[in-house]
């Protein structure tokens, strides 16, 4: 039986931990030695004999190319070449790959899928039909073979079309994009395309594509990884192309903590890697927290510009820019224009956000209290989050309320949705919800995103008023319409199940894409999980990968747990019990039962670690105290076995009760064994 996912069951409740702040870190493997050697290889087609050209590729090869080369890679340049020299570039390519540290393949030109396989256009392709573009053109599997001998990182970067030009409808002339790789090469290289699926890549107005651009931009920035890269480009491109066009990934990382950066902190302090990811997760939470609620788009610019600086990760980059046009759309005479401008100590509050941002909370609290003390509702609210926290301030959760309140009462939504909040939990005051209620209800209507998805899952779980799916449902809408991320997945839960709205699978698969685009870390684990599934869309294992192990990126413990999962069974991945470990070991470091459950299963059978039947019963009962069936049945295995403790008949029959009762088949199947019941 499968171990029941934490997905599997109702998530209600999650947003109401809002103002309990919980980071997640995800301390992984520290890298080993650094880059030996970087090669890379550059294709631009531009001029093409027999179908359009193309306006930017040749002049993003040129970008790409002088960038890589700063970053201390060895640069191959093909520019506007035929079949037989960009076959021959491959080959190349593939000597100088094996044993290199790092091999990159960028391709900007015309692509085509046609009946499932990617073909990439050399300058003589032939598009008149499908038998002369498949034999002129060259599959986008020889890049992914070209590279498997590199060692840390293995990316493919494909800037091209996705129309196909033995259809109707042209190459489309300026723009460009592929669809997702497939074949057996696929789960050992990462590659990053321009656009997904579905939409093409524009070549921008300027001398280089927006994909261009955000790619230069992003291996450039300090101390980038190869596992926030992907994430950079996504929002940089949505941003410039203004939702239009999104980049997409697919693909594991050998080692998400390789920086591109040849100077940056990755080598300055190899050992402390751990560490610095460490501190940058714990910006970039507590950054994140002090201005998710905020209505001023330049609380959200200042976040972009933290990570730009190399100061946080910038998990939540794409839903900062989603929150800034939202806010940027609003009319001048709007409750939140209006209640901005009209604030005192505007200054003092900018100057406390970038002391945050740097980490120097005790600076910040001091700006934000001589802010609070002119009467500004922002500063307010942000020393509230500083007491709930304990960053900058004594941790206090009465202090916390007390200063929630007063930023409500100075009109400041995100202080009236953290004070409703207080409210309805009795955080450092009494209980009220009927008045928390009212509170979200006016924030709402004063047109807070968040404050509208706190009223939806309010009227879910009949918090202050009778419980109401359908207005849950209308919320939560306007709540996504207005910006709010975390919405946009508690919409796609009422889909999936069918609650205040007629069930609609398809459509809560796409909002779950939407909500793991945006940055939802739960959405992604999600998407992996219908991808594993390949019940609401096709099969792709190595898409499920790909998102659980963005997931696991971003902090998450189940998008941990379930690639640990796939590594150990070889579900999709070669079959790696020594990374699976890693990534339970990480899963349970965030209290996660499959984490101890899987970490268990392994040290009890000394699969990629080293055998230990006592460790083993350790993390079998902590995941049996969080509710997982599975370790209580492995815990009466153990104890019948006498495997890590002394035999106890009785104890392993009352561990196989508990998970029958648990919902364990094949516990039922021990009991039925041993003749009990």
């Amino acid at each position: 039986m499968r171990e029941a996912r934490p997905s599997d069951h109702l998530r209600h409740g999650r947003r109401w931990k809002a103002v309990i702040i919980a980071v997640m870190i995800n301390a992984a493997a520290v890298p080993g030695a650094w880059a030996a050697s970087r090669v890379a290889l550059i294709v631009g087609v531009s001029k093409y004999d027999k179908v359009p050209s193309l306006a930017n590729p040749s002049k993003d090869a040129q970008l790409v190319q002088k960038t890589l080369q700063k970053l201390g890679f060895e640069v191959k340049v093909l520019t506007d070449p035929n079949r037989s020299q960009l076959i021959e570039g491959l080959g190349e390519f593939e000597q100088a790959a094996a044993g290199a540290e790092a091999a990159v393949i960028y391709y900007a030109g015309h692509g085509a899928m046609i009946e499932g396989v990617n073909y990439l256009l050399p300058k003589d392709a032939i598009a008149t039909t499908k038998s002369a573009l498949t034999g002129s053109a060259v599959e986008s599997a020889r890049l992914g073979a070209a590279m498997t001998g590199a060692k840390a990182v293995r990316l493919i970067i494909l800037d091209a079309c996705r129309n196909n030009p033995t259809a109707t409808r042209s190459l489309g002339g300026n723009t460009r994009g592929l669809a997702r790789e497939a074949g057996p090469t696929s789960v050992q290289v990462v590659t990053l395309m321009a656009a997904g699926p579905g939409e093409v890549a524009q070549d921008g107005s300027g001398g280089n594509s927006p994909f261009a651009i955000a790619l230069t931009e992003g291996l450039t920035r300090p101390g980038i990884t190869v596992g926030e890269l992907p994430s950079y480009v996504q929002a940089e491109v949505e941003r410039m192309t203004e939702g239009q066009q999104t980049p997409d990934l697919q693909g594991i990382w050998p080692n998400v903590h390789w920086s591109f950066d040849p100077n940056g902190p990755a080598r300055q302090a190899q050992a402390n890697a751990a560490d610095l990811t460490k501190i940058k997760w714990e910006k970039d939470q507590a950054f994140w927290t002090s201005i998710k609620d905020s209505d001023d788009p330049a609380d959200f610019k200042a976040y972009m510009e933290a990570q730009d600086r190399g100061e946080i990760t910038g998990s939540f980059r794409r839903l900062a820019a989603n929150r800034i046009r939202a806010l940027e759309k609003l009319p001048a005479g709007s409750f939140q224009m209006a209640s901005r401008s009209a604030q005192p100590g505007q200054e003092l509050v900018t100057s406390a956000r970038e002391a945050f941002a740097r980490g120097d909370y005790r600076r910040a609290a001091a700006d934000w209290t001589t802010a609070a003390e002119a009467g500004n509702g922002a500063a307010m609210y942000n020393l509230g989050v500083l007491s709930l926290t304990g960053k900058g301030a004594t941790k206090d959760v009465a202090a916390a309320a007390r200063w929630f309140k007063a930023s409500a009462d100075a009109g400041h939504s995100g202080g009236m949705v953290n004070w409703a909040l207080c409210l309805l939990n009795g955080f450092g005051t009494g209980r009220n919800e009927a008045e928390g209620f009212r509170w979200l209800e006016q924030a709402a209507s004063k047109g807070s995103a968040t404050g509208m998805g706190m009223l939806a899952e309010a009227y879910l779980r009949g918090r202050g008023a009778p419980a109401d799916p359908r207005a849950a449902a209308g919320w939560l809408q306007k709540a996504v319409d207005a910006g709010d991320g975390p919405s946009i997945l508690q919409l796609a839960d009422l889909y999936e199940r069918g609650e205040g709205v007629p069930r609609d699978t398809r459509r809560a698969f796409t909002l779950f894409e939407r909500a793991a685009v945006a940055g939802d870390a739960d959405a992604m684990v999600r998407l992996g999980y219908a991808y594993e599934d390949g019940e609401v869309v096709a099969k792709d294992e190595v898409q499920a990968a790909t998102w659980y192990q963005r997931a696991a990126e971003a902090g998450n413990s189940e998008g941990m747990s379930s690639l640990a999962v796939m590594l150990e069974n070889g579900a999709g991945l070669p079959q790696d019990h020594a990374r699976a470990a890693e990534y339970y070991r990480l899963a349970a470091n965030a209290g996660d039962a499959r984490g101890y459950l899987g970490l268990g299963s392994l040290t009890a059978r000394g699969a990629g670690v080293r055998a230990n039947p006592a460790e083993a019963i350790r993390l079998f009962q902590a995941a049996a105290d969080r509710g997982s069936a599975a370790a209580m049945r492995n815990l009466g295995i153990m104890y019948e076995t006498g495997q890590g403790v002394r035999a106890d008949r009785k104890k392993a029959i009352d561990y196989y009760r508990k998970a029958a009762q648990a919902g364990d088949e094949a516990a039922r199947g021990e009991l039925d064994r041993l003749g009990v019941s």
